[in-house]
């Protein structure tokens, strides 16, 4: 395994593990923007839940910052998957023309 399929899987676990704390709606996987914005979006619903009305636009809100989240999550572990796919090919072809020129 090579270096540069190490750095990929690092990429891949890390972008995963993201992914899933998205997926289970925790905060922390968030960029520091989208986690001010939840957060002021939850300050409006609670106000609105404290006077006992409905707010919808900050649950759409915030259904649609954790939707988009976990859309970029989804495409950076595709987009690293493929870039090792294309890595690993590269050294294999490497290979096997250094293996085509013979051994003189």
């Amino acid at each position: 395994m090579s270096s540069t399929s190490r750095q990929f899987d690092r990429i891949i676990r890390a972008a995963s593990a993201k992914l899933q704390a998205v997926r289970s709606r925790e905060s922390w996987a968030l960029h520091p923007a989208e986690q001010a914005k939840l957060a002021g979006l939850t300050g409006v619903a609670l106000v609105k839940a404290t006077r006992m009305k409905e707010a919808p636009w900050a649950e759409r809100q915030m259904d649609a910052i954790w939707s988009r989240a976990e859309a970029e999550l989804v495409a950076e572990v595709a987009a690293a998957e493929a870039a090792r796919r294309q890595a690993e090919a590269e050294v294999a072809a490497a290979k096997v023309a250094k293996k085509a020129r013979g051994w003189f």
